[in-house]
């Protein structure tokens, strides 16, 4: 099999080069012989992952038939022996072939968790602010962690002040642990505050003291127009489902469109999305 940008084959003058290499990214080392079957056959199962994976790993190969003095330096004694470094330590090493699964539980010392690499390539769209990329994966990564990494959930919700999306921001950072609340999560918090305050348009003003006067669905149509383009989806939606929970058919059927056409538009990356939409079905089933 050819060698991939991500299996280098490892000698006397790139050892120490590689070695370090594992400071920045984990870094299988397999001692292996072409000669002898069961390695080379271990190392094409090591080199088909390493392809799978598409770099989350380095797989340096030492031919033992050439590169005796690598393999008396790692007090090689069976063939094949395969070493995991990570941040230039030595985890773990085994003699011997292994199968696929239990290769990968062997891995899984030095791989990064599913929820690391999406959050990492998160942290990639956001850097080009491509949030509406960047959001799915944050929402995988959060779920991954089942809601405990408290770091996701603060750039889950900071991408969400980016896009002035106060609610689906606020919604996430309420779910963060008390003793997770440090000044990162209380400048966010202050950032929503901000927002909420420029929202308040005048003519969200208006409409808000018309509808209190005479609450017709006509004027909560228009109002939740307004909240909607002032990212206020919850009060949006929320204004039109208790009308929608009186007469799913009000206004010929114009607040039920307007309702879903909000939703659409948030998209399903917003939590808030799953949630009006499951009350929405509980009025049609």
């Amino acid at each position: 099999m050819a060698d991939f940008p991500f299996v280098i084959e490892i000698n006397e003058q790139n050892l120490t080069e590689i070695l370090q290499q594992s400071l920045e990214k984990p870094l299988v080392v397999n001692f292996y012989a072409p000669s002898h079957k069961e390695s080379a056959d271990f190392l094409a199962l090591l080199e088909r992952l390493v392809e799978q994976y598409q770099g989350q790993f380095i797989l340096g190969k030492v031919n033992c038939e050439v590169e005796q003095l690598i393999a008396a330096q790692f007090r090689i004694q069976a063939l094949p022996t395969t070493y995991l470094f990570k941040e230039a330590q030595a985890l773990d090493a085994f003699p011997g072939a292994l199968d696929q699964a239990s290769l990968l539980q062997r891995l899984s010392v030095i791989l990064p968790k599913e929820e690391e690499i999406k959050f990492h390539q998160a942290l990639d769209f956001l850097q080009v602010e491509n949030y509406d990329t960047a959001l799915p994966l944050l929402k995988e990564a959060w779920e991954l962690s089942d809601k405990k990494n408290s770091d996701i959930a603060l750039l889950y919700a900071e991408t969400y002040i980016a896009m002035k999306k106060t609610e689906p921001a606020q919604e996430i950072l309420n779910q963060i642990p008390l003793q997770d609340r440090d000044s990162r999560w209380q400048g966010l918090q202050a950032q929503i505050e901000l927002l909420i305050q420029a929202a308040d348009t005048p003519e969200i003003q208006q409409l808000t003291s018309d509808y209190a006067q005479n609450p017709t669905t006509e004027i909560a149509i228009k109002l939740a127009i307004q909240l909607h383009q002032a990212n206020r989806n919850e009060e949006a939606l929320s204004l039109l489902f208790d009308i929608l929970k009186k007469e799913l058919d009000a206004q010929n059927g114009e607040v039920k469109q307007q309702f879903l056409s909000i939703l659409s538009a948030m998209g399903n990356a917003d939590p808030l999305t799953n949630k009006f939409r499951r009350l929405l079905y509980s009025l049609l089933y």
